[in-house]
């Protein structure tokens, strides 16, 4: 049985490594960027959203976007809140404890759906992206990024030029251990995916898997 909320105790420390970690920044800030190139206003959800830092680097780049994080820790969503407030976010950046898989959204209420580093932790990912298609309006997005378990030698060989021997080391082997997915995997939920999308796809970018639905 997966464990799909970070626990709150956890929740502090996890704030602090994602904030300080130069790998998990520079996927933020990638992922931020993707979607200020498609999207400037409107409305963006992201799912499992932890302390906010993705919706918060959205937000600096986008001030026409309205974004709703939610993560099913409630610690995680204090701390979130708390960071909007200091970073001066929390007019059009909000946060609640909700499930993807049982969204407390109207029909087609989102522009853009994301989720960064959470899909692993999902108990029933084609049931949520049938959630997730429910609160999405016509022909829109679906970006979800995870981390790939079965990178490419070279891949791995870049990551330790860029990071240097022990954050690399940390981040392919201690933090994939159990937050990563092997593209055979992706492709399996994908294929298990009901009507709804008309356009799905999953690729390698480097150590990042993306997955790309269209409503």
């Amino acid at each position: 049985m997966k464990i799909e909320a970070i626990p709150d105790f956890v929740a502090p420390l996890y704030s602090l490594i994602a904030r300080k970690s130069l790998c998990i920044k520079d996927i933020h800030v990638a992922v931020a960027e993707e979607v200020f190139s498609k999207i400037s206003s409107g409305r963006v959800l992201d799912i499992g959203t932890g302390p906010g830092y993705v919706p918060f680097e959205i937000a600096k780049r986008a001030s026409g976007l309205e974004i709703t994080g939610i993560d099913l820790s409630p610690k995680m969503v204090e701390i979130a809140g708390k960071n909007a407030v200091d970073l001066g976010f929390s007019n059009r950046v909000k946060f609640q404890v909700a499930n993807a898989g049982d969204l407390p959204f109207p029909d087609g209420y989102f522009d853009l759906v994301i989720s960064t580093l959470s899909l692993h932790h999902w108990s029933n990912p084609p049931a949520y992206l049938k959630e997730i298609c429910r609160v999405l309006k016509k022909n829109g997005e679906v970006y979800i990024y995870d981390l790939r378990k079965d990178t490419a030698r070279e891949v791995n060989t870049q990551v330790k030029k860029k990071y240097g021997w022990f954050l690399s080391f940390l981040f392919l082997n201690i933090v994939r251990a159990h937050s990563s997915m092997t593209l055979k995997n992706a492709e399996e939920i994908l294929s298990s995916l009901g009507p709804g999308f008309s356009k799905k796809s999953v690729q390698g970018e480097g150590i990042i898997l993306k997955f790309s639905l269209l409503k």
